[in-house]
C-alpha cells in the first residue's frame, strides 16, 4: 500500500509530498516477493511501463503469471495481452484466448472486449460470432467504448443476430460520446446515410470532424469528400484537399485517388500533374482500377512525367480485367494501332469477361464485345422473325382450312364432311408442326444473358453497373436501393450506392435490337 502511494500520491502519508516510483517499485518487489497477488500485478505494470527502473518486458510476463494464477482478473488480462502480441515471450492465442476467459467470467469489461474480438475472428480456437455477441454485451453494459463499438458492427451487419441498427446507433452514441474515433465516424457514417434514425448530413460532418482530428484516415477521406461536394454545411476545397492530403499519407487509397484528381484538375490549390501522377500511382498499385486507367491515361500522354506507352498499356490491362469500360476501349486502340507493343487487331476485337469489383461480390459478369456476338445476335433476330411468320402462316391456314370445310360441307353434303375435315386437320397438323420447329429454333436464340437485367428479368433499356460488379436497369436498381441497402445479386452491404451508365452494353443491346427490325421502343419481356 505504501508503494501504491508513492506511485500515485506522493510522499508516504498523502498528496503533499513528491512522487517516488522508484521507492514504489521497490516496496511493491518486497511485497511481491511474499506472494501479494495486488503487488506482483502493480510491479509487473511498472516493469512493462519501465517506470521507476529499467523497462523488463520478460519478468512483467512472470510476475503477470504468478498473479493470474492467484486468480487476479488484471494480471489474467494482461498476461494474455501479452501473449496474445507476443511480448515478453513467444505469442500463444490459444493460452491467451483462455486467459482471456478467465477474466471475463469475473466481469472484467476488457476481458469480454477481447476475448469478443478473439471468437469473432476465430483467434486461438474456433470463430464463435453468437458468443462474440454476448461478451461485447456484457462489456458495453459496463460503458466500455470498444465493446460498445463492436457490438454496433455486429448489430449493423448482422453477425451472431438480427440486425439492429437502431440500437447499433444508440452504442455507437454512447462510445462517441467517449471520445473513441472509430466509434464516432461509424455513427457519422449512419448520420450520413440515415441508418437507424433520421438522415442528418450537419451531424455527419461534426462527427467526422472530431473522428478526424485523432488522426482517422476514413474520417480525414469522409469529412474531405463532404467539404468538397459542399454536403452539410458550406463547400470547401481548399480544407478538404487538405484532409485529402492527410488521409492520403495514411495509405488511404480513396483518398490517395481524390487527392490525384484534384492535384490534376487544380482544384482547391494549383495544378500539379506529377504529384498527382505520383499518387495515381500508389493507388494503382493497391489494384484501385479507376487510378490505373487514370494512371495509364497519363502516362499515354506523357503528363507529369515522361510518356510510357508500355506502361500504360500494362496498366489499362490490369484495369480492363476488373471490368473498367473506358480502360478497355483505350486498351483495344492501343492494341489496334500497335502503341505500348505489338499491333494486334485480333486482341483488340477478342470478346472480354468482366471480373466483378473487389468487395461484396466476386461473381462474374460476361459482356459481349465483338463482331461475332452481333452476327450470333442477328441469326437470332432470323430465326424469331421465322417464328413469326410461321404462326401466321399457320393462323392464315387454319382460316383457310375454315373456310374451304364449310364450303365442302355446303357442295357435297354430309358423305363428303369426313374426308373434308381429315384433309384439314392432316394441313393444320403440318402447319403447326412448321410454327413449333420455328418456335424451338427462336427459343433456343434468346437475348445473351448480360443483355437482360437480373432484377426485372427484362432487356436493358439503360444498363448501369453498381458496386457489386453487376448490371442493371436503371430504374430497378434505383428503386431496389430506395429500400434496401444491400446488393440485390448477392445481398453484402453496398458501402457505395453510385452507379454508373453502361455506354458500351446500352450499345450492344440497340444493335442486338436493330438486327431484330425492332425499335428499342420498351424492355422485351424474358420468356
Amino acid at each position: 500500500m505504501l508503494g501504491m502511494i508513492y506511485e500515485e500520491l506522493g510522499g508516504p502519508y498523502g498528496p503533499y509530498g513528491p512522487k517516488d516510483k522508484v521507492e514504489a517499485r521497490r516496496l511493491c518487489g518486497l511485497a511481491a516477493a511474499q506472494g501479494h497477488a495486488d503487488a506482483q500485478f502493480s510491479l509487473a505494470r511498472m516493469l512493462y511501463d519501465g517506470h521507476g527502473g529499467p523497462k523488463d518486458e520478460v519478468e512483467a510476463r512472470r510476475l503477470y503469471g504468478l498473479a493470474a494464477a492467484q486468480g487476479l482478473a488484471g494480471a489474467q488480462f494482461s498476461l494474455g495481452a501479452m501473449l496474445y502480441d507476443g511480448l515478453g515471450g513467444p505469442k500463444d492465442e490459444a493460452e491467451a484466448r483462455r486467459l482471456y476467459g478467465l477474466a471475463a467470467a469475473q466481469g472484467y469489461a476488457r476481458a469480454q472486449s477481447c476475448l469478443g474480438a478473439m471468437l469473432h475472428d476465430g483467434l486461438g480456437g474456433p470463430k464463435d460470432d453468437l458468443e462474440a455477441r454476448r461478451l461485447y454485451g456484457l462489456a458495453a453494459a459496463q460503458g466500455f467504448a470498444d465493446a460498445q463499438c463492436c457490438l454496433a458492427d455486429m448489430l449493423i451487419k448482422g453477425r451472431g443476430g438480427p440486425k439492429d441498427k437502431v440500437e447499433a446507433r444508440r452504442l455507437l452514441g454512447l462510445a462517441a460520446a467517449q471520445g473513441h474515433a472509430e466509434a464516432r465516424y461509424l455513427l457519422a457514417n449512419m448520420f450520413y446515410d440515415g441508418h437507424g434514425g433520421p438522415k442528418d448530413e450537419a451531424e455527419a460532418r461534426r462527427l467526422y470532424g472530431l473522428a478526424a482530428a485523432q488522426g482517422l484516415a476514413g474520417a480525414q477521406f469522409s469529412l474531405g469528400a463532404m467539404l468538397y461536394d459542399g454536403l452539410g454545411g458550406p463547400k470547401d476545397e481548399a480544407e478538404a484537399r487538405r484532409l485529402l492530403g492527410l488521409a492520403a499519407a495514411q495509405g488511404h487509397a480513396e483518398a490517395q485517388f481524390y487527392l490525384a484528381d484534384m492535384l490534376y484538375k487544380g482544384s482547391g490549390g494549383p495544378k500539379d500533374e506529377v504529384e498527382a501522377r505520383r499518387l495515381y500511382g500508389l493507388t494503382a498499385a493497391q489494384g484501385h482500377a479507376d487510378a490505373q486507367f487514370s494512371l495509364g491515361g497519363l502516362l499515354h500522354d506523357g503528363l507529369g512525367g515522361p510518356k510510357d506507352e508500355m506502361e500504360a498499356r500494362r496498366l489499362l490491362g490490369l484495369a480492363a480485367a476488373q471490368g473498367h469500360a473506358e480502360a478497355r476501349h483505350l486498351l483495344a486502340n492501343m492494341f489496334y494501332d500497335g502503341h505500348g507493343g505489338p499491333k494486334d487487331e485480333v486482341e483488340a476485337r477478342r470478346p472480354r469477361v468482366t471480373k466483378a469489383r473487389k468487395g461484396a461480390s466476386e461473381n462474374a459478369t460476361a459482356q459481349v464485345e465483338d463482331a461475332a456476338a452481333l452476327a450470333a445476335a442477328a441469326a437470332r433476330a432470323d430465326a424469331a422473325m421465322a417464328a413469326l411468320l410461321a404462326e401466321e402462316e399457320s393462323e392464315a391456314e387454319k382460316a383457310r382450312s375454315k373456310k374451304g370445310k364449310a364450303k365442302a360441307k355446303k357442295k357435297a353434303g354430309a358423305p363428303t364432311e369426313a374426308s373434308a375435315n381429315a384433309s384439314a386437320e392432316q394441313e393444320a397438323k403440318a402447319s403447326a408442326a412448321k410454327a413449333h420447329t420455328a418456335k424451338e429454333a427462336a427459343a433456343a436464340e434468346e437475348p445473351p444473358d448480360d443483355f437482360i437485367c437480373p432484377i426485372t428479368h427484362n432487356l436493358m433499356i439503360d444498363p448501369v453497373s453498381a458496386a457489386d460488379g453487376h448490371m442493371y436497369e436503371r430504374r430497378a436498381i434505383e428503386e431496389w436501393l430506395v429500400g434496401h441497402s444491400t446488393s440485390p445479386m448477392t445481398g453484402a452491404e453496398l458501402k457505395v450506392t453510385m452507379l454508373f451508365p453502361n455506354h458500351i452494353m446500352r450499345s450492344f443491346i440497340r444493335t442486338w435490337q436493330e438486327a431484330q427490325r425492332c425499335r428499342p421502343a420498351g424492355p422485351a419481356a424474358r420468356p
